[in-house]
C-alpha cells in the first residue's frame, strides 16, 4: 500500500524521499550504534577500573598476617571506594578470586561478572540496595564488596539527544534535497500549467516557456515548433473553408435565380428549399469559424433581463412558446450580439424537441450570472452531453427529432461564446423530464472589465 501510494505521489515527493530517505536511515543507524557502542566503553572502562581494584583489595587482604593488617586492608578498600567486609560465609554466586589462581581466565570472569552488575544496576530505575559482588579469597574466607558504580548516562536519553544532533546535521542536506527537486520538478509543472492553459484555450498562440535543464529546454523547443505548426495547419483550413463557403454563394444565388423562374410551381419550391437550407448551413459553418477565429469584440455594459426579454418575445411572434422570468434589470458586462446568438441557438436546439421553453436569469451569492434554456423535450443522455459540444457533432438519435436541420454547429458556437466570455456551459437534467442548458458568467472578470474599460459617457445598452 505504501510503495503504490508512493509510486502515485508527485516527481518532487518521491525526488525529495529517495534523496532525504536513505541519508536519515543511515544516520539514524550510525547515531545509534555509535551512542551503543560509546556506552558499552564506557562500562566496560568502569568495570575494568573495578576489577583492578577488586583484585589488589583481595591480594591485601589475603596477605594480611594480623588483625591489625587485615583492618589497615579493609580501611584501604574502603577509602578506594569498595567497602570491603570479610567473612566466613559461602555464597551460591560467589567469584573465585584467589592470588594463586588469578590468570586471564579469572581477569575475564572477573571483569565479565562486574559488567553484568553495572548493566544490571543501570537497568533498575530505582535500585533498592547498593550491588554486592562476593570474591573468594581464600578455602574458608570471602570479601563482600559494596562497590560505588559509576552514575553512567540513560543509554536511551543519550540515544535521542544524537538523534536530535544528527537531524539537525542533516536538515542542511533535506532542504538542499527540497531545493534541488524543486528546481528540477518546476520546468514540468510550468509544462502541466501551460498545457492546461492552451487545452483551455483553443486560440492560444502563447508559447510554452519553461525553463532549466537541457533536456526541459529541447522539449520546450519542440513543443512550440508543434504549436505553430498546428496553428499554421488550423490557419489554413480555416481559411479554406471561409474560401469556400464565399465561393459556394456565387453558384448558389445563380441557382436561386434561376429556379424562380422556373414555370414549375411544385419543383421551384423544392429546389428553393434546398438552396435555402444550402445557404443555411454555409452560414452557420461561416458563423461558426466566425465565432472561434475572428477578433475579440469590445464588451458593453448591457441590461440582460431586457436582453432576453426581447429575445422571448421574437420567439414568441414566430409562434415559438418561450418564457421569461427573472428579475427586472440585471446590468452586466458582456458581448451582447455572441451572447443574443448563444442563447438564440439554445432556443433553437430546444425547440426541436420540445413544446414549451422557459428562458431563466438570476444572479448567485457571489455574483455569478446564471442564464438557463429549460425545455420539456425527452431530455438527453449523460454520455451525450460533453460530445454535443463538439463541432459537426448531432445527437438526434438521443430525441425525437421534428425536422432535421443545421448541421450540429449551435451547441459549438454556444461553449466558444461562454468561453469567451470567461463563462461555462453545461447540460443538465430536468425532472421530470427535459433538458437544462446553463450559461454561467463570473462576476470578477466583469467588474475587472468595467474598472480597466469603463467609457467616458458609461451608458446601458438595450437589445432593440
Amino acid at each position: 500500500m505504501m510503495v503504490s501510494r508512493l509510486r502515485l505521489a508527485s516527481m518532487r515527493t518521491q525526488i525529495l524521499l529517495l534523496a532525504v530517505l536513505p541519508i536519515f536511515l543511515l544516520a539514524s543507524f550510525a547515531t545509534v550504534h555509535s551512542t551503543v557502542r560509546e556506552a558499552h566503553h564506557r562500562e566496560l572502562a568502569a568495570a575494568s577500573s573495578l576489577a583492578t581494584k577488586i583484585a589488589i583489595a583481595a591480594n591485601r587482604i589475603h596477605a594480611a598476617t594480623s588483625p591489625v593488617q587485615l583492618q589497615a586492608a579493609l580501611d584501604e578498600t574502603t577509602r578506594n571506594g569498595l567497602s570491603a567486609a570479610l567473612t566466613e560465609r559461602r555464597f551460591v554466586d560467589e567469584f573465585e578470586l584467589r592470588p594463586i589462581r588469578v590468570d586471564a581466565d579469572a581477569a575475564d570472569g572477573l571483569l565479565q561478572k562486574l559488567l553484568d552488575l553495572i548493566q544490571a544496576s543501570h537497568a533498575e530505575v530505582a535500585p533498592s540496595q547498593s550491588p554486592v559482588m562476593v570474591v573468594r579469597i581464600d578455602d574458608t574466607r570471602s570479601v563482600i564488596f559494596r562497590p560505588d558504580i559509576p552514575a553512567l548516562p540513560s543509554l536511551y536519553k543519550e540515544v535521542m539527544a544524537n538523534m536530535v544532533l544528527s537531524t539537525l546535521v542533516v536538515l542542511p542536506v533535506v532542504l538542499l534535497s527540497y531545493f534541488l527537486s524543486y528546481r528540477l520538478t518546476r520546468p514540468l509543472i510550468e509544462f502541466a500549467a501551460d498545457a492546461q492553459r492552451i487545452s483551455g484555450d483553443e486560440d492560444s498562440k502563447e508559447p510554452f516557456t519553461a525553463d532549466g535543464a537541457l533536456e526541459v529546454r529541447s522539449l520546450r523547443d519542440s513543443l512550440n515548433v508543434m504549436q505553430a505548426r498546428i496553428q499554421r495547419m488550423t490557419e489554413r483550413r480555416t481559411m479554406m473553408l471561409r474560401s469556400l463557403g464565399h465561393d459556394l454563394r456565387t453558384p448558389l444565388t445563380r441557382l436561386r435565380m434561376r429556379a424562380e423562374r422556373s414555370p414549375e410551381g411544385e419543383l421551384r419550391t423544392n429546389m428553393l428549399n434546398d438552396i435555402s437550407t444550402l445557404a443555411a448551413m454555409i452560414d452557420e459553418t461561416m458563423l461558426y469559424l466566425k465565432s472561434i477565429y475572428t477578433d475579440p469584440v469590445p464588451a458593453k455594459k448591457v441590461d440582460l433581463a431586457s436582453l432576453l426579454q426581447t429575445i422571448a418575445d421574437d420567439y414568441a411572434d414566430i409562434e415559438v412558446s418561450v418564457s421569461f422570468s427573472g428579475p427586472p434589470r440585471l446590468v452586466h458586462l458582456c458581448k451582447p450580439r455572441d451572447l443574443a446568438r448563444a442563447i438564440q441557438n439554445l432556443i433553437d436546439n430546444a425547440s426541436r424537441y420540445a413544446t414549451h421553453i422557459d428562458l431563466v436569469l438570476r444572479e448567485t451569492d457571489d455574483g455569478e450570472v446564471v442564464i438557463e434554456v429549460c425545455d420539456d423535450g425527452p431530455g438527453l443522455a449523460d454520455d451525450l452531453k460533453q460530445e454535443v459540444f463538439e463541432p459537426f457533432f448531432k445527437a438526434d438519435t438521443a430525441r425525437t427529432v421534428r425536422d432535421n436541420g443545421g448541421l450540429g454547429l449551435g451547441l459549438s458556437i454556444t461553449n466558444s461564446i461562454a468561453k469567451t466570455h470567461g463563462g461555462s456551459l453545461r447540460l443538465l437534467d430536468r425532472q421530470p423530464h427535459g433538458l437544462v442548458a446553463r450559461i454561467t458568467l463570473p462576476a470578477g472578470k466583469a467588474r475587472e472589465l468595467l474598472r480597466t474599460n469603463r467609457p467616458a459617457n458609461d451608458r446601458v445598452f438595450h437589445l432593440q
